[in-house]
């Protein structure tokens, strides 16, 4: 046999290999590995992997919610949750928003009423108070203390913000529960609301979706001109929020687990709209 001819065949069998590995074999390895993430050391039923690692965060958990929160910004940094579809088919308790102040921090460490009013801010829940049905009025109640709530753009806020939380909520329903990581984040440049919160930049949202062993990572970030309604646009992997916001997210999963689950960047599952 020629050695062209030889070669020929060996570049057929190295491409049907190279076929093989990367669309068949590494897809079902890395499916293998999310399939082993388990889920039952958590102690905390809100926070998965470990609490982010954050600079400058004072930790509140509450029944619904678990919120990292920076008394300087007057902002969240983080707030984490886990969500179940009982939760959202069931009874909502208040009928109207109560925001207030956590009574357990000094009130001139976080934001208040007064900070918003006439400055053209919604106060943005970030463990959403939707996601709080099921469970109490207390739970519905410590969801509009200042802890959870940032600055967000009436038409942001109203809109594209609510139009991801939505889609989270669906894509929960399809699956067997969530847990929401969100936040602000901020560049270098502060601007502030009545010279006391600082205003966000944008805002990012970690859900991660989990059908029986297999866990299906999202990340989402979104500036506060963020006006479209295909979500698939501000997708991103959850290393890059990392990188945008300083915080180390999932640091208790083995780094053979947690480097493909950060970097990747996933599809939005079927259907999700």
């Amino acid at each position: 046999m020629r050695f062209k001819t030889k070669l020929k065949i060996f570049l057929i069998i190295l491409i049907i290999f190279m076929l093989w590995y990367f669309f068949i074999y590494k897809p079902r390895l890395e499916k293998q590995k999310l399939s082993e993430m388990d889920i039952s050391d958590s102690k905390q039923k809100h926070i998965l992997w470990g609490y982010p690692v954050c600079e400058n965060d004072m930790i509140f958990e509450y029944e619904g919610f678990v919120s990292g929160y920076d008394t300087v910004k007057l902002n969240p940094l983080w707030v984490s949750y886990n969500l179940k579809k009982e939760y959202l088919k069931g009874q909502k308790f208040l009928k109207e928003r109560k925001f207030a102040p956590d009574p357990s921090l000094d009130k001139d460490l976080q934001a208040a009423n007064e900070d918003y009013t006439k400055s053209g801010y919604d106060r943005g829940h970030l463990a959403r108070q939707a996601d709080m049905k099921g469970r109490s009025k207390k739970c519905e109640l410590e969801s509009c203390f200042f802890t959870n709530i940032s600055p967000q753009k009436q038409d942001f806020n109203r809109e594209t913000w609510n139009n991801l939380e939505r889609a989270v909520d669906d894509l929960t329903m399809r699956y067997d529960e969530t847990w929401i990581i969100t936040g602000p984040y901020f560049d270098d440049e502060i601007d502030l609301l009545k010279k006391r919160v600082e205003i966000p930049d944008g805002f990012y949202k970690i859900a991660i979706l989990r059908k029986g062993k297999t866990f299906h990572p999202l990340a989402f970030v979104l500036d506060m001109e963020s006006q479209s309604t295909d979500l698939e646009k501000y997708t991103v992997s959850i290393d890059s929020v990392e990188s945008l916001t300083g915080i180390d997210f999932f640091h208790e999963l083995a780094d053979s687990l947690e480097n493909p689950f950060e970097s990747k960047l996933l599809p939005i599952p079927y259907g999700w709209k």
